[in-house]
This record gives C-alpha cells, structure tokens and sequence, in this order.
C-alpha cells in the first residue's frame, strides 16, 4: 500500500470473502455474514464501563473488554456478551515497541502480534493457526499515522476496515468485518492497534 495508507488504498481495499471461514479464537466467530462493530478506545482503562461492542446496524451485542489497570503487563480480557472470558491478551515484558501475546480462553497462546512503524503508518503482523483447520494464516494490520483508518489483511486479502467518521467523537470507530472472519480476533488486533499508537505517542 506504499508508505502511508491514503484515503485511496484505503477505499480501494474491499472486503472479499474468504474461500473459507477463517476461524482463530473459535469457529463460532466466523460468522456466515458480515458485520459491522462499534467499538471505544480504551475499553479496558474505564472500571465500570458497561460500554458492549455491538452491531449498530442491528444493535446485536457481541464482547465486552475488561483489563487490570495496575496490570504491569497491560492484561485485557475480551469477554462475550454473558461475560464469559473469550479471550485475553497481554504486552510482553521488556517490549519497547508493545508485542502482545494473545491467549485462549484456556489460557494456552494461540499468537504474537508485532508492531513495526513506518513513517506516517503503523503496523501490525500476526501469524496464527486457524483453529478448525490447522492452516496458518497471516494477518496484517495497516492504518494510517494516527489510526482514523486501518485495513485488516489475511494472506493479503482485505477481510476488514476500521474507520473513525469526522463527525464521530474521537475516542469512537467502526470496524466492517468481511463474511467469515474471525470477528474475536479482528477485535483484539484493533486493541493491539490502539496500544501500538498510545506506547509510540508516549515514546515520541
């Protein structure tokens, strides 16, 4: 997408659905539709935030995120709609540029996503392996300097877009989840997101 994600790489990516489902936390993510979600930064930093991560457009509740503020290493918890723990994830220690770990409800580690920054874009990588399948997938998460808009790759097909309206209020965005996608993991890649561009502002 060259050096910087313009407003044209970012219209051109169109969310193509997979040849099949791309299914990481658990299948049951992988919905046979697509959807979109409203999410809020810092979920996790709001104790007693009842804010839920649900489809707009229908107003369907998906997750909640919960995290451990004093947590040294910025734990967060992506909870369904019933509060039961989907999945979590977790900085690892000594991390200067904030690569998070991302675990199973049965707390074993399904991926790493690692964080690269460019001149006026971030960037995140994840290699996971797909949970009903066994193929490893590769994810790319590529947005602009300040994250208004972010395009989600898997093996290099757009599978989502994150995108934050002028006439929104800035700690607010949708993500458009393409037909069969992990909508869990593509959740936890855009907190990754968030955490990537709060650790690079602080360090500048």
């Amino acid at each position: 997408m060259g050096c910087c994600l313009s407003n044209e790489a970012y219209d051109a990516a169109v969310l193509a659905q997979t040849a099949q489902p791309v299914a990481i936390l658990d299948a049951k993510f992988a919905l046979p539709v697509a959807v979109t979600l409203h999410m809020k930064q810092k979920l996790w930093s709001w104790t007693g935030d009842d804010f839920t991560i649900k489809d707009p457009h229908t107003g369907v509740p998906y997750f909640k995120l919960k995290g451990k503020v004093l947590s040294l290493r910025s734990h967060k918890d992506l909870l369904d709609f019933e509060g039961h723990v989907v999945a979590s994830m977790e900085e690892a220690i000594f991390s200067w540029l904030g690569r998070q770990m991302i675990y199973s409800s049965s707390k074993t580690k399904l991926c790493d996503v690692n964080v690269r920054f460019a001149m006026c874009q971030n960037v995140l990588e994840c290699i996971a392996v797909d949970c009903a399948t066994n193929t490893t997938r590769r994810f790319d998460v590529i947005s602009d300097g300040i994250g208004r808009k972010t395009v989600i790759t898997c093996d290099g097909v757009p599978v989502a877009k994150a995108y934050s309206p002028l006439n929104f209020v800035r700690d607010e965005y949708y993500i458009d989840i393409g037909v069969g996608v992990d909508i869990a993991l593509i959740v936890l890649l855009c907190v990754a997101l968030e955490d990537a561009i709060e650790k690079k502002n602080n360090n500048n």
